[in-house]
């Protein structure tokens, strides 16, 4: 069974409120803890999660406004106030860097600990684990988050047991190498196969774009604003924004097996209206409140 963890730590938009900090999605694989947007008030919301610190290898910021990026400086000043040593990878835009390096000057700090920075688009991998930005259509620049979880070849067991190789030798075609055994070619392709890879998307802020469309084809798990509901279409846009039907018809267009939205105006008491009108288009879709948790399980099954 392979597990992604995504946690909501913050859902509202622009400002917060008593049942909704300020954007931040924290992500889990195998140990990877990976933070996309790091509103005000984001360690609170780690520590009301029971979210460790130390936890967090990569931070992703989806563009420079305030309620996206101003919970970042505290952030690490916290983790270096808790003698953190270990490397933390940012990506972002290229004026988060600065804004970054002012804030440390200006408040006579700087971390005891590597930070390397790496200007949205971009792509990076750790492990099995791939982060990739790609632009979306905001009032600035912007981008979208993909994370890919691919998983190591497997071997097709009973073929290699009824030829009789011997098991030493399955790590090799594991690793894509040919064996030659008894005389006999034992090639990976014909003899391994790969579990299909876990894909997580998150849109940042964005009004409706055919971007994100392609990035999130096929998704386990879209994670979309919806700030606004179909009745403020007009307005959503012109803001950079989308709405509960404009999520859902990302995530029908785009064939995800799953949306949750987040990243809902302060206007709104009750979600009730954006669940409906998403899932009269997308039935499988969810609105997400302050520490939500979802959990993308996903079973190796051999491709028929």
């Amino acid at each position: 069974m392979y597990v992604l963890k995504a946690i909501f730590l913050g859902t509202s938009a622009a400002t917060p409120k008593p049942k909704g900090a300020l954007p931040a999605i924290y992500l889990e694989h195998d140990g990877l803890g990976i933070l996309m947007d790091v509103g005000e008030g984001t360690q609170f919301q780690l520590m009301k999660a029971k979210i460790g610190f130390s936890k967090i290898k990569v931070v992703v910021v989806s563009h420079m406004h305030g309620d996206h990026v101003l919970g970042l400086p505290g952030l690490i000043q916290t983790m270096a106030m808790a003698s953190r040593k270990e490397k933390l990878i940012i990506i972002g835009p290229r004026d988060l860097k600065d804004f970054l390096v002012e804030a440390f000057k200006l408040t006579k700090f700087w971390p005891p600990f590597d930070i390397f920075f790496y200007p949205s688009p971009t792509s990076v991998r750790i492990k099995n684990v791939e982060i990739s930005t790609f632009p979306v259509k905001h009032t600035i620049e912007a981008y979208g988050t993909k994370v890919v979880v691919r998983f190591k070849k497997k071997v097709l067991v009973e073929e290699l047991e009824r030829e009789g190789l011997p098991k030493t030798l399955w790590g090799r075609l594991q690793r894509g190498e040919r064996v030659v055994w008894n005389g006999r070619p034992f090639e990976p392709e014909r003899y391994t196969w790969e579990p299909e890879p876990l894909k997580v998307v998150y849109s940042g802020d964005t009004a409706p774009c055919e971007r994100l469309i392609g990035e999130a084809k096929g998704a386990d798990l879209l994670i979309h604003e919806a700030t606004f509901t179909s009745d403020m279409e007009e307005e959503a846009h012109e803001r950079g924004h989308s709405t509960a039907r404009d999520s859902a018809t990302v995530a029908s267009k785009a064939n995800v097996k799953a949306l949750v939205m987040t990243h809902f105006s302060n206007r709104y008491e009750s979600l009730d209206k954006h669940l409906e009108e998403a899932r009269r288009v997308f039935p499988n879709s969810f609105v997400a409140e302050d520490l939500t948790k979802f959990l993308v399980l996903r079973r190796a099954l051999r491709p028929s």
